[in-house]
């Protein structure tokens, strides 16, 4: 069984490229993106944003998709300390499939300093936390 799998899931990943639009289930997001990757040091006070982490594979690549792209994978963001309520977002683009953790913040965030977290989980296992302390101003 294990040697169909791939094959089916690669064969399943293509009829979905022919199927979905470039933007298959992409979420409207609010401002400016923050990326724990590299983030600002400073940013507006009360100036909407969103963070968006998660998970990408190319189609080609079966082992990916049947590890990152499935109900086994999230992401997790706290901001001091408070976990956040995401919404998943799976995009098809090209050759690839994305299967990210949107959260928007309409408002923004008050004045100071806030720290955010994120944690990248296969299984229960985390595989990657970023942490970045950003200045609101």
């Amino acid at each position: 069984m294990t040697r169909v799998f791939p094959p089916l899931l690669a064969a399943l990943a293509a009829a979905l490229v022919g199927v979905l639009p470039a933007t298959a289930n992409n979420k409207p997001t609010t401002g400016s993106r923050i990326a724990l990757g590299n983030p600002p040091a400073t940013f507006m006070a009360g100036a909407p944003f969103y963070v968006e982490h998660g998970f990408a594979c190319g189609f080609g690549d079966p082992e990916c998709m049947s590890q990152a792209i499935g109900a086994n994978v999230s992401f997790e963001l706290y901001v001091d300390g408070v976990l956040q309520p995401s919404t998943v977002d799976v995009d098809v683009r090209g050759d690839a499939i994305t299967k990210l953790h949107l959260t928007n913040f309409a408002s923004g965030l008050r004045a100071g300093s806030h720290t955010f977290v994120g944690l990248w989980y296969l299984g229960r296992a985390v595989v990657q936390t970023r942490t970045a302390t950003i200045s609101f101003t």
